[in-house]
């Protein structure tokens, strides 16, 4: 599926609008605005109909264009002898992977010294990566796209040939959260932050939730708990998340700005990974997740 089709069908799931509808605000859009090009109309689309369009993970066959952080998870099929090119700067060292998944091939070009002395190491062929960061270009050479690795690339195993892969590394697509208090592992980035209302304020005597004191019991006996709703989205699919208390304290430790309002601005700018163990739970018929705890990945973006 391409990029657009994927934004797309991002709308459709979201919102009750039509194909048609979001083509006829597609074209408003662009009459309004004619420098933009259609990707960047269907973010302004998607943005005027609170859809968050940020997409990360992908598969082979999605690669048709050029794509930034693009991460993929995928087999080594075939892990080339890396040599010297000449380049108008000098001479570089290259390697090449071929990689795949259920979808397709690709080559993959790895021009940071580090990374290719890593993948001679550490990486072999059979085994299943996770390409996190890189970035598609098309190349004149194979006149196909190709995934180009960097230094600010990082790879992990999954999966190593012959081995099994580790309990830890299983986690639940958000897209496959379906059953109601069930336990479920997630991996992705906070992408917004409902900022309204960070506390909530009950009386301690009778546990009613006050706006700013009980009518009872009056403001003698009131407690105030760390509330923060959120967005997670793990490059697919996205989902409403609670964090409460000590699990909310553990979110803005992930920020090192001042006061509370900064900090929650840094998080919501969708650049903070996160693991987290919640719980599924219905509101007015729609899931979403009460978090048990977080904490941040062994990389970031």
């Amino acid at each position: 599926m391409e990029v657009e089709d994927w934004s797309i069908n991002q709308i459709l799931e979201k919102t009750n609008l039509t194909r048609e509808q979001i083509e006829e605000k597609l074209k408003k859009k662009l009459e309004e605005f004619p420098a933009l090009t259609r990707e960047a109309a269907i973010r302004a689309v998607a943005a005027d109909s609170g859809v968050i369009l940020i997409r990360r993970d992908y598969k082979v066959s999605d690669i048709k264009e050029e794509i930034n952080h693009l991460n993929l998870r995928c087999s080594i099929i075939r892990k080339f002898e890396a040599r010297e090119v000449n380049l108008r700067g000098g001479r570089s060292k290259i390697l090449n992977l071929i990689v795949g998944d259920e979808t397709g091939q690709i080559r993959v070009v790895v021009w940071d010294t580090n990374k290719i002395a890593e993948l001679e190491s550490s990486f072999n062929e059979g085994d299943e990566i996770l390409i996190i960061n890189a970035y598609s270009k098309f190349s004149s050479f194979s006149s196909n796209f190709e995934v180009n690795i960097g230094k600010n690339t990082l790879l992990k195993m999954i999966e190593r040939r012959g081995q099994a892969a580790k309990e830890g590394d299983n986690y639940s697509r958000i897209s496959q959260i379906n059953e109601e208090n069930k336990v479920y592992r997630v991996r992705g980035f906070i992408t917004r932050l409902f900022t309204n209302n960070t506390f909530i304020v009950r009386c301690r005597i009778c546990g009613k939730r006050v706006d700013d004191k009980c009518d009872v019991h009056g403001d003698k006996a009131l407690s105030k708990t760390l509330m923060i709703s959120a967005v997670i989205d793990d490059g697919l699919s996205n989902m409403k998340v609670v964090f409460f208390d000590r699990v909310a304290e553990k979110l803005l430790s992930l920020s090192k700005e001042g006061d509370l309002r900064a900090r929650l601005n840094d998080i919501s700018f969708g650049i903070y990974q996160v693991e987290i163990e919640a719980v599924a739970k219905s509101f007015n018929g729609v899931l979403s997740l009460t978090v048990k705890d977080v904490r941040p990945v062994d990389y970031s973006l």
